[in-house]
């Protein structure tokens, strides 16, 4: 009986950080890096299903987009933000009712990701009651959300003649 293969080789660049961090997590599982990293790329591609265009389309009835394709491939990486970016702007309205609603991908100013998507609240309040209100959006439904969705998505205020 003869067996037939249908393998195909894909080399990939890792950052020293990355790279680092295979050895070490193959190291824990003992296992060889090549074993682990074709198990993750395996169990990374049979997760993905692309962000649907009824969802697509519903987000930018919501939202003006910044840099359209880097936000959409964000979306695609974290799709579980979705939901919430769905949710959102019912509950940003509350606080900012006259307030447009921007996305954008940017990357963290803290260092800590390497990208992070900003909801923009663009208004004209003053800035203490722009500030209050922000507190308020935040400690009545923001801080209740999981790290998991807070992490990656960072609503900020900005005023129209910011852009």
């Amino acid at each position: 009986m003869q067996t037939i293969t249908n393998f195909q080789t894909l080399t990939i660049q890792l950052s020293t950080e990355d790279s680092d961090r295979l050895l070490a997590e193959a190291k824990r599982r003992r296992i060889d890096t090549n074993s682990l990293a074709e198990m993750l790329l395996h169990d990374s591609l049979t997760e993905l299903k692309p962000v649907s265009a009824a969802d697509i389309e519903y987000l930018e009835k919501l939202y003006t987009w910044r840099e359209k394709i880097e936000v959409l491939e964000f979306m695609e990486n974290y799709q579980f933000l979705i939901p919430i970016l769905l949710e959102a702007p019912d509950k940003i309205c509350h606080y900012f009712p006259e307030a447009q609603l921007f996305l954008e991908c940017v990357t963290d100013p803290e260092g800590i990701d390497d990208d992070m998507l900003e909801l923009a609240i663009c208004m004209n309040l003053d800035p203490d009651e722009a500030v209050d209100k922000l507190n308020k959006f935040q400690d009545d439904w923001w801080l209740n959300l999981s790290d998991k969705i807070r992490q990656p998505l960072c609503p900020i205020l900005e005023y129209p003649h910011d852009f």
